[in-house]
């Protein structure tokens, strides 16, 4: 069964600003009453991205329309079904994404079709890219 409590050592990238995203909890009142639904948030000024690990990437609730939903990327791991979240993107290979999933922490990517890569592997990626994904300095 997946998890659907967001873990603290997740750290999901939105999949339009390419930004660390961050947890936040809000209330939202159901037919039950009030029910807490914690998810991560883009840190984009009026980004309506989400990311929780039962629903995968989502918009806001009332900005929820039609096209912007075709487009959020509907990412699954192949030994379990959970929506895997960005964790890595890279400047010098624009294309270049790592999809990661947050239940068994296996990792996809789109470049040369790998997939279903280990934790050893996703962290030789992470060594790799680590120069080419850090933030240029604001000047």
């Amino acid at each position: 069964m997946p998890a659907t409590q967001p873990s603290m050592d997740l750290r999901p990238l939105c999949h339009e600003h390419h930004l660390e995203m961050r947890l936040n909890r809000s209330l939202s009142n159901g037919d039950g009453g009030a029910t807490q639904a914690m998810a991560y948030r883009c840190t984009e000024p009026d980004c309506v991205v989400h990311y929780n690990t039962s629903r995968g990437y989502f918009l806001s609730g009332q900005n929820e329309d039609k096209d912007a939903k075709d487009a959020l990327p509907e990412v699954r791991c192949l030994k379990d079904g959970v929506p895997m979240y960005l964790a890595k993107t890279s400047r010098a290979k624009t294309s270049f994404r790592l999809w990661t999933c947050p239940q068994c922490g296996a990792g996809r990517t789109n470049e040369d079709g790998v997939i279903g890569l280990s934790a050893e592997e996703i962290g030789d990626l992470d060594r790799a890219n680590a120069a080419d994904s850090e933030p240029s300095p604001q000047g």
